[in-house]
This record gives structure tokens, sequence and C-alpha cells, in this order.
């Protein structure tokens, strides 16, 4: 019996050693899959439903919600007003929005009343890589938070070399990665669709079928 505690212990420290080497030099983690592949209405409806419903809990607890759909086109912007309507009907109160908070000041974001929906580009709405938005202007308030990108894709995206063989996901590769680990859950070919994935502790991407 000392012999097999011995040998699990041995086997555990071995374990650690490597996930904490795989963490160092930054080797790739798959994102986690919260929505799959799914078939888009044409108003967009389900997919408003769909992702405050999936995210009910980070939306019940955030004070500040960070969406990086700028710069907006007239299918963000009316996904973004029916998340809204759909989170009011979900928690009985209204959200505080800042359209673009790159350009507010840091007493207006910290004064925003909670809940705080501030919208940004994508390349602020992530942790992939160094943020000098998150960092200097809303971590400093101690308040819980995440981020939800909205990540453009067509079917056909493929997987460069360069993202094949980059050690972490970045902003540009994150799409077609993650294309390519729900490809075969596209049950629809001819029909649009969306999907929610997470990575990270804070970092959701939501992926959006381009239209033709």
């Amino acid at each position: 019996m000392k012999k097999i505690f011995t040998l699990l212990g041995i086997s555990f420290v071995i374990i650690t050693a490597c996930m904490i080497y795989l963490v160092r030099s930054g080797v790739s983690l798959r994102s986690a899959p919260l929505i799959k592949p799914t078939v888009m209405d044409a108003d967009l409806g389900n997919v408003a439903a769909h992702v405050v419903l999936r995210l009910y809990p980070e939306f019940q607890t955030a004070q500040y919600v960070i969406f990086g759909f700028l710069p907006e086109t007239a299918q963000s912007e009316k996904l973004f007003s029916l998340m809204a309507t759909e989170y009011q009907t979900s928690f009985s109160k209204a959200v505080t929005v800042i359209r673009d908070a790159e350009a507010a000041t840091d007493q207006e974001i910290k004064d925003c009343a909670n809940p705080c929906w501030l919208m940004v580009s994508r390349q602020k709405a992530n942790e992939l890589t160094s943020n000098d938005f998150l960092e200097k202007r809303l971590k400093i308030l101690g308040k819980p938070y995440f981020n939800l990108s909205w990540v453009d894709f067509t079917k056909g995206d493929e997987v460069s070399e360069f993202c094949h063989n980059e050690q972490r996901l970045t902003l540009d590769c994150v799409g077609p990665v993650s294309l390519r680990e729900v490809k075969r859950k596209i049950k629809e070919p001819t029909k649009p669709h969306f999907f929610l994935r997470k990575y990270n502790d804070y970092d959701y991407f939501l992926f959006i079928e381009k239209p033709l």
C-alpha cells in the first residue's frame, strides 16, 4: 500500500510539473463550448435569447459587461438592442449603456449605474493579449465583469499555418480555430449559424456567420 501511495504521489508531481510547463510555455488551450452551432433566426431573436440564458450567472453577477461590438453594423446594433431587452425581461431591470467606452472618461465609467454595458472595439474586449483599457480603466475598479466579443465567420474559413502553429490563441486566430473545433456539428450547412465559446476566465466569443 505504501508503494501505491508513493507512486500516486510521484504521478501527481509529474502531472503538476507538466501542467506548469504547458501554461508557462504558452501552449494553446481549446476554447470551451457554451452554445453549440445553432441555426440563426433572421431577426436574431434566438441569438439574444440563447446568449442571455446561457450566460445568466455571469450577467447576474457582473457589474460591467464589455462588448467587443465596435465598429457597429446594422446586424450587431440590432443584436445588442435585443440582448438589452432580453436582459431586462430576465432580470427586471434596465441596463446602462456607454456606447463608446474607449472615448468615455474614467469618471463616467466609474459612475456608470449597475448593470453597465460598455461597448468597445473587438481588440479591447478580451484578455488574449495585453489590454490597456481593461488593465488601467476597469480592473482597478475592483468590480465583477466579463468580456463578450463579436466574431464574424464563414463556413469556408480555414486555419492558417500561423494560427495552426501559434502557442496561444490571438484575436485573429480565435475565429478559424474555434470554427475548426465545431465544423462537424454544423448539421444544416445551407443556413446561417451562431455559436458561443469561452476562453480563459473572462473572455466569451460570440461567433456570427456572415450573410452571403
